[in-house]
């Protein structure tokens, strides 16, 4: 019987059962069998494999010491000749999502064996590591915890058997992954012509440059003059009606709303709040106009700049909205100002 894959698997301080920010700062420690979400581990995983050592460290301890500690990671990996090394998930957890993404990145680039995680694509660790690491896509909370783990083991047992990965969109995580390596002791000019007879015989093949993928979004264009325009107000800021009649959340927003202002030349303060946890919006509720702008939008439209303006204006919270929950509510406010003529929109943010 062959010997079997030995994994080790990193887990935060909360994960191990020690404890939550009260524990943040406890150091390096080592238990030589699966623990916590590693016990799922082991089962998806298989009897193929075998995790020989969790790695606990607190989320401020790794945070803060963040080369140093994923150094010490790289030799307790090596102590126990790990084949396989598995970080998190870590889903939306800031700290443990820097500390997940940290150390598969130094793991791959040091060791050289195959290492996953798995975070939320507003995780900073995603954002900073996802061209050093292969960081799979997953939820914002560990309510996910089983179907990431599942992906987390059916990946990185395609990792550890030598399957050709393709792209992140394909593929399902972020960024660009890892760099490829390359043998540079084959010349290009051979590298080329074997990618070149795989690609025509239908084989699998590995490019040495993964070119990013982009959506190309088309320039718009006006269709008549400024003078004749009807505008619309959009914003990310969080702007809702005093009392925040339907409950719009300060973050990761579910919808946005359109509210009625009127035929009025500018937005009382006393009519509105702020539903949004990103930004000091202390100025924003001295003047809701320097958010949405109906001041300076009724001006234009007085000293005839502009033909008209819409008397609603839409609103959501940006902070921690997935892009593609963006991208539907985007959809939806430019079906929905079609529909009533409106030609441009201003967007603000915060």
């Amino acid at each position: 019987m062959p010997d079997k894959i030995r994994v080790v698997h990193y887990i935060n301080q909360f994960y191990a059962g020690m404890g939550g920010e009260d524990t943040a700062s406890v150091g390096i420690s080592v238990k030589e069998e699966p623990v916590g979400p590693g016990l799922l581990l082991k089962g998806l995983l298989g009897d193929n494999y075998e995790i020989v050592a969790t790695i606990i460290c607190g989320d401020n301890h790794i945070a803060e010491n963040i080369e140093e500690v994923c150094g010490e990671f790289a030799e307790i990996i090596k102590k126990y000749e790990g084949q396989l090394f598995i970080a998190g998930p870590g889903f939306n957890a800031g700290r443990y999502g820097l500390g997940c993404g940290a150390a598969t990145a130094i793991v791959t680039e040091k060791l050289k064996i195959p290492a996953v995680t798995a975070l939320y694509e507003e995780n900073p660790g995603a954002d900073v590591y996802k061209d050093r690491a292969y960081i799979l896509k997953t939820g914002n909370n560990a309510s996910k915890m089983r179907g990431a783990m599942k992906s987390v083991a059916a990946f990185a047992k395609r990792l550890v058997e030598g399957d050709v990965i393709e792209d992140g969109e394909k593929e399902g995580y972020h960024g660009m992954g890892p760099a490829i390596v390359i043998d540079y002791s084959v010349p290009a000019c051979k590298r080329a012509l074997d990618m070149l007879l795989d690609k025509y015989n239908h084989r699998k093949f590995q490019t040495e440059v993964a070119m990013p993928k982009r959506e190309d979004i088309p320039v718009p264009m006006l269709n008549k003059p400024l003078n004749e325009i009807k505008l619309a107000i959009v914003t990310d800021g969080g702007l809702v009606p005093k009392g925040n009649p339907d409950n719009m959340v300060p973050t990761n927003s579910k919808y946005f709303k359109n509210y009625e202002f009127g035929n009025v030349d500018r937005l009382d303060a006393a009519d509105y709040e702020v539903s949004h946890q990103g930004y000091n919006n202390a100025f924003v509720l001295e003047d809701p106009n320097r958010l949405v702008p109906v001041d300076a939008a009724m001006k234009l439209k007085e000293e005839g700049k502009i033909g008209d303006v819409l008397t609603s204006y839409y609103t959501t919270a940006g902070v921690m909205t997935p892009k593609e929950v963006g991208k539907k509510f985007g959809e939806g406010i430019a079906q929905d100002m079609l529909s009533k003529g409106v030609d441009a929109v201003i967007l603000t943010s915060t």
